[in-house]
């Protein structure tokens, strides 16, 4: 694998704290605890579609897993939790884990990851941020259509029949991705409303 694609590759895996707290179905707050009390490694993030993000704190799918699980172990067992996962991607987690007489099933909370984590990358495959189309504001690929304009026009009471007409390029999917999207990555200096653990309308993955 060329050098330049296996650095994406690596890159890809790794999430913001906001992504991460949606994909585990946790408060942010609840990531950015366990990163604090260094519960969970953090990795520099530089993901090359986003500049925004550089330098910002990024965890990876293991840590994500953990961070999905974790609450249901006493703080003795969470470190030991954590070692068995740590750096290994979601297909290496092992579906069981035990520690003394407690014995864990992995599998569920695995696919509940790995399902939302897949909404993150739909988020990737569908939005684009170019410093040269709208001076970097997120659109939808292919077009100038900014997601949160879309996601502002639904906030207000604009009917799917409405916005079909205004924008026929968009599908019904686009629609329900701009109030997710919105939600996951809200515009800059707008307060953000709820946590990052659910997204709102369509909240299932």
């Amino acid at each position: 694998m060329p050098r330049t694609a296996d650095r994406r590759k690596k890159e890809a895996t790794v999430f913001t704290v906001n992504e991460a707290a949606y994909a585990a179905g946790v408060p942010v707050k609840v990531v950015n605890q366990a990163i604090d009390r260094t519960h969970i490694r953090t990795r520099e993030f530089l993901r090359e579609d986003d500049r925004r993000n550089r330098g910002s704190r990024g965890v990876e799918a293991s840590d994500v897993v953990y961070l999905r699980v974790h609450q249901v172990f006493a703080p003795e067992y969470r470190r030991k939790l954590y070692q068995s996962f740590r750096g290994k991607s979601l297909a290496q987690i092992p579906s069981r884990f035990q520690v003394g007489t407690i014995v864990l099933d992995l599998e569920q909370p695995i696919c509940e990851v790995r399902e939302r984590l897949q909404v993150l990358q739909r988020f990737k495959e569908r939005v684009e941020v170019d410093p040269e189309v709208r001076a970097g504001e997120p659109v939808f690929s292919g077009t100038r259509i900014p997601v949160h304009a879309i996601a502002r026009k639904i906030e207000l009471g604009s009917s799917l029949e409405e916005l079909r007409e205004d924008y026929p390029r968009l599908d019904e999917g686009d629609f329900d991705l701009a109030v997710r999207y919105a939600k996951l990555y809200p515009r800059r200096g707008r307060p953000r409303t709820g946590g990052a653990g659910s997204l709102g309308r369509g909240t299932s993955p």
